[in-house]
């Protein structure tokens, strides 16, 4: 009797068979599995290198990012400056602050002619008050002291001390001269005598007094001067 075949499994002639004629050969074990290894080794170095790839792919995102950016910056920085409105704004405020130096360079310079115009007007008017002094100390000095004690030269006498105290007030006194060391922004020497029981330089005689106004000199004084 002829053995039946099982189903599903070919005989073996037939496997060999097919083998054949599919072309393919038996390959070495040795040539598989150096294969193997360098499927290997190119699954191991493909993570590596995809990560180098992504890295240096968002270096360069970030580079030009950065660029972009500060070239917008730039074009920003630009827009702003060129800006007609804020140019005029500076413009109006430069200007207001130049009005103001120059309105407090005017008032302090105002204050200081107006200043100089009242010593100067005060100064002309005291100058012309002084030969009136000068003649009530002329007259006063001709009185005997019978003279003085009568009504009248104690009343010219007492019109004298108050004219005196209200310029002394007004900053009107006058100059030191008898017994001071001559000095020309002060003294005018007239004469020159010599003297050795006074030292050198000294006023020993006053021939018109003379008065200052604050710092400045009214009048000199008319002076004898020793040695």
């Amino acid at each position: 009797m002829a053995k039946e075949k099982k189903k599903g499994v070919p005989p073996e002639d037939e496997s060999v068979d097919l083998f054949e004629k599919s072309g393919a050969t038996a390959k070495d074990p040795a040539e598989t599995a150096e294969a193997a290894e360098n499927a290997e080794e190119t699954v191991t170095e493909t993570p590596a290198q995809t990560d180098a790839a992504a890295e240096n792919a968002d270096a360069e995102t970030e580079a030009d990012t950065a660029e972009e950016a500060a070239e917008a910056g730039e074009n920003g920085k630009e827009q702003v400056k060129r800006d007609p409105r804020d140019e005029k704004i500076a413009e109006l405020q430069d200007k207001v602050l130049r009005q103001q130096a120059e309105f407090i360079n005017y008032r302090n310079r105002t204050d200081k002619e107006k200043a100089q115009m009242f010593e100067i007007g005060a100064k002309s008017a005291f100058e012309k008050v002084l030969p009136v002094i000068d003649n009530f100390e002329r007259g006063l000095a001709t009185l005997s002291d019978e003279e003085k004690e009568q009504p009248f030269a104690s009343g010219i006498d007492k019109t004298y001390k108050q004219l005196m105290t209200v310029l002394t007030e007004a900053g009107v006194t006058p100059i030191e001269a008898v017994g001071a060391t001559f000095d020309p922004e002060l003294h005018n020497a007239v004469m020159h005598v010599e003297d050795e029981s006074v030292g050198e330089n000294i006023v020993v005689e006053e021939f018109q007094k003379g008065y200052k106004y604050h710092d400045t000199v009214l009048r000199h004084s008319m002076v004898k001067v020793a040695n």
